[in-house]
């Protein structure tokens, strides 16, 4: 019961901002037209396919999993990121990603023309490049003569918390403020958002992905705790997986603790254990 009830609480503080509702909401294709229409400045593109959690492989190397891919219509893939914590060189992050997408969708023998456009977006809880602006675009410049020299990549940077009164920072601010709707301008994001937030399906669908979390984390603590028996693998699991989200600042210390039916200390010990 203890543990349900945490869930509950989990889910009724999380946000879009948050990696948790994000990738649940980047589940409906109308939101993600809606997203991508308001941050890539183009009201009539169409998102023919969006896979939230999308697993690209390096096999020699680092791989990632991204928070959200989408396929346009034009052929372009847009990665979509949510970045809560001001940390890491977001740049270097941003152009990793791009080639793992690259590399992904190109095939052997595709001629460099036909190599797919990639954009990635990265939605900040903070000011990424600190020119208090809602929105960045990076592009490549010739440094001599100043002419841009385009070659299919797209870096966008959003500064969820700026307000400027325009469409970006009005469609931010149901991101970053739990109880924000906008149906007038944002009707797919409000109408996903208040789903996820205020219906019993909604929140199951949330704590679906909480328990799925969970439930991987539990099994690699039972592989790592086989040794010591399968009941402390399972809460070593729990452990670990809550203390990921509460660094995350997905939930709460005290949400944690009611979650997983343990005293609030034993969250922070788990916490300080992982450094």
């Amino acid at each position: 019961m203890a543990h349900a009830s945490g869930v509950r609480e989990a889910v009724a503080s999380l946000r879009p901002i948050d990696d948790l509702m994000f990738r649940v909401m980047a589940r409906d294709l109308a939101f993600c037209r809606e997203l991508l229409g308001v941050l890539l400045q183009d009201p009539g593109l169409e998102v023919v396919k969006s896979t939230p959690q999308s697993a690209v492989t390096n096999t020699r190397g680092r791989s990632a999993v991204l928070d959200a891919l989408c396929e346009l219509s034009d052929g372009r893939l847009v990665d979509v990121e949510v970045q809560r914590a001001d940390k890491g060189d977001l740049q270097r992050r941003a152009r990793y990603y791009a080639s793992l997408v690259t590399a992904d969708r190109t095939r052997p023998g595709t001629p460099f023309e036909d190599v797919p456009d990639v954009c990635v977006v990265l939605v900040c809880e903070f000011d990424p490049l600190k020119g208090g602006r809602p929105l960045y675009h990076v592009d490549r410049v010739v440094r001599e003569t100043g002419e841009s020299a385009e070659n299919g990549l797209e870096e966008l940077y959003v500064n969820a918390l700026a307000r400027d009164g325009d469409k970006v920072s009005a469609l931010m601010r149901l991101f970053v403020e739990a109880e924000a709707y906008d149906e007038a301008r944002f009707p797919e994001t409000s109408r996903v958002k208040r789903r996820l937030r205020e219906t019993e399906e909604g929140r199951e669908d949330m704590g679906s992905v909480i328990e799925e979390i969970c439930a991987k984390n539990r099994l690699e603590g039972k592989a790592e705790g086989i040794a010591e028996g399968i009941a402390e693998g399972e809460a070593r699991g729990t452990l670990k997986t809550l203390g990921r989200l509460v660094r995350d600042g997905l939930v709460s210390v005290q949400d944690a603790a009611a979650s997983a039916g343990v005293d609030a200390d034993e969250i922070r010990r788990a916490l300080a254990a992982e450094g």
